[in-house]
Formats: C-alpha cells, sequence, structure tokens
C-alpha cells in the first residue's frame, strides 16, 4: 500500500496563508485573498484594477500566470505546512477566454505528492462557470 502523502487535514490553515500572502512584498501588487483552503487544495482571489487590465478591459496574462502560481504554492503549503517549501519548477498555460471580471478566482489542486515533486493543476476563473486559464505546475520541494 502506497503512503498518503498528503494528510487528512490541512497542515497550514485559512489565516496562516493569508498572512504569508500579506508579508510577502513580491506578492502586494495583485492583493490576493485566500477563499478556500483544504486538503492540497486552494482558492485565491485577485480584484481586478486598472494596473491590471490590458487594452480592452481584460486581466493581463502574467496576473494570470502569477494567481495559478500562488494558488498552487498555497495548495502545497497545506499540505507541508508553514515551515517547508517548494519551488516553480515547470508551469504552461492555455489561455482559454478573455478574462473579464471584477475578480478572477484561482484554484489549484495538488494531484500527485512525491517526496521531491509536486504535480497538480490551476483554473482561474470568473468564480461562476467561465473558465479563463488553465495551468500545469510541477514543483520541487526545497529541503533545509
Amino acid at each position: 500500500m502506497q503512503k498518503r502523502l498528503i494528510p487528512a487535514r490541512p497542515a497550514a490553515s485559512k489565516a496562516e496563508l493569508q498572512r504569508l500572502l500579506d508579508s510577502e512584498r513580491f506578492l502586494r501588487p495583485w492583493k490576493f485573498r485566500v477563499v478556500r483552503v483544504a486538503n492540497g487544495e486552494c482558492t485565491v482571489a485577485m480584484p481586478n484594477s486598472p494596473s491590471l487590465e490590458r487594452p480592452g478591459g481584460i486581466v493581463n496574462g502574467p496576473a494570470l500566470i502569477a494567481a495559478a502560481d500562488v494558488a498552487m504554492w498555497l495548495a502545497i503549503k497545506s499540505t507541508l505546512g508553514m515551515q517547508h517549501d517548494a519551488l516553480t519548477s515547470d508551469l504552461n498555460t492555455v489561455f482559454l477566454a478573455p478574462a473579464k471580471a471584477k475578480t478572477v478566482y484561482c484554484t489549484a489542486r495538488i494531484l500527485k505528492a512525491g517526496k521531491k515533486r509536486f504535480f497538480g493543476t490551476a483554473d482561474c476563473s470568473d468564480g461562476k462557470d467561465r473558465i479563463f486559464t488553465h495551468h500545469t505546475l510541477t514543483y520541487i520541494r526545497v529541503t533545509p
């Protein structure tokens, strides 16, 4: 029987993850908010603002990629806990629709948690039924 690498309950709380986001200067321009955290899954919200829009009122691609990257980072923290970390090693994005929304929601899910690597997906949407982007991500665990 294979050992389960994702714990039954999140190892990091929604409040802990939000404090992390708030404390990291490089994340402040996007104003991410943790909406939901579960075991190996995290949803973040990114409010749209003129600084994120490209012509036509569409949220720019790099902002959507950042949302996917952050959501996956926090999903991994939900499995490892706050004291451990992982870094992006691969991120692929497919743009499916123009992101015209007041708030973009991005949900990341870990598909496989290995001893050294995490594999997952993330979708950015309007929080209802319109998906703007689909991402596949690979992270490498950082050993202290």
